[in-house]
């Protein structure tokens, strides 16, 4: 079989940032392809059931280099992830940059596959990286329009969403079930009961205190009859210590899971949960593709959450605090407002990996 290279920080513990691994294996993989992720450190995530990431070394070892997804497009320091101590300065530019470096001496094609684009890029950057990168590749898409105007300077980009939106095709209804009567009977709670996965990130506490949050949560939950799964999707990102001051926190009874083992585990919860509200994109990207009404808490104010929102109708679903978080999310429930990716956003990702498909298939 012929190897692709997948560019991305899938050395890091987030749910999110893992997922894109194992989509493209249920894309590329009947084609004929060995997916493999390539990563600055090329460390274990801590989750069991992603696929083990390389350095960045084996592009040139490959057939073809897939760039994203994720939010990497840019030229910041990693200091704040412990994985990228000691490559942290250069940790996100080696995945486009240096990646694509790799795969032009080694002559093989290059594609985006929808990364993010954080912000303008300073004219510096572009004309000794970004530039280069962008020529090298012979497909470039990002997942949203804001990362399309980051790059207006260079020309044309494909927008398409989220890849990570077909997250509802990777593991089966009986997968799910089984994973969460797994974390149930380890947690002591039924797995019929009504669940409200939440998710809380360093930064995101939108001026709440710890105190005023456990209130609103309890009094939320109570209300609508939900049992709170406190659900760490970004351990590396300090979700698992957020939760756990929240946890500390409440009163009433709920559910602390700090430190997830599997991909599944977090996909079962959010699946199986009435409601999702919390500052993670792929945490409410999962609830969407299996219909379960979310909102996101935009704190930090990233243009993702919008970006992502708007590519599937669903601008309401953003909100700045978490008052206006249990708000939106309250509404949907009453009014059993359930999210839907429609034909149109899985024609677009067929159309999208159809073209990566054409691309590294010159390999």
């Amino acid at each position: 079989m012929r190897r692709v290279a997948l560019a991305g920080t899938f050395d890091v513990g987030n749910y999110g940032d893992l997922l894109f691994p194992l989509i493209a294996v249920r894309r590329l993989a009947p084609l004929g392809w060995t997916v493999v992720p390539v990563t600055p450190a090329g460390r274990a995530s801590g989750f069991a059931d992603a696929l083990a990431p390389r350095t960045l070394d084996e592009v040139a070892g490959c057939d073809a280099l897939l760039i994203g997804g994720g939010e990497i497009i840019h030229a910041w320091p990693a200091r704040f992830l412990l994985e990228y101590q000691g490559v942290a300065e250069g940790a996100y530019a080696a995945l486009w940059g240096g990646a694509t470096r790799d795969a032009v001496a080694a002559g093989i094609p290059v594609a985006w596959n929808a990364p993010g684009v954080l912000g303008a890029v300073p004219a510096r950057v572009r004309a000794a990286a970004l530039g280069p990168a962008l020529s090298a590749a012979a497909y470039v898409s990002v997942r949203d329009r804001a990362s399309a105007a980051h790059l207006a300077w260079w020309g044309h980009v494909s927008v398409v969403p989220d890849t990570a939106a077909e997250v509802g095709l990777l593991w089966p209804a009986a997968v799910l079930d089984a994973a969460l009567a797994g974390l149930a009977a380890l947690h002591e709670f039924m797995p019929e009961e009504g669940l409200l996965a939440v998710q809380v990130r360093p930064g995101g506490w939108a001026r709440a205190t710890a105190d005023e949050l456990a209130r609103m949560l309890e009094g939320f939950a109570a209300a609508h009859g939900l049992l709170p799964v406190l659900l760490s999707i970004g351990p590396s990102l300090g979700d698992g210590a957020t939760l756990r001051a929240l946890s500390a926190a409440m009163a009433g009874r709920h559910v602390l899971l700090d430190a997830p083992g599997r991909l599944c585990d977090v996909a079962a919860v959010l699946a199986r949960a009435r409601g999702f509200v919390g500052n993670s994109l792929h945490g409410y990207i999962t609830s969407c593709a299996h219909g379960v009404p979310g909102a996101i808490v935009a704190r930090p104010a990233f243009r993702k959450f919008e970006g992502f929102a708007a590519e599937i109708g669903r601008g309401q679903d953003v909100v700045r605090d978490w008052d206006a978080g249990f708000a939106r999310l309250g509404a949907a429930l009453t009014a059993a407002d359930r999210p839907l990716l429609g034909p149109e956003v899985f024609a677009r990702l067929d159309a999208h990996w159809n073209r990566i498909a054409t691309v590294i298939g010159r390999a």
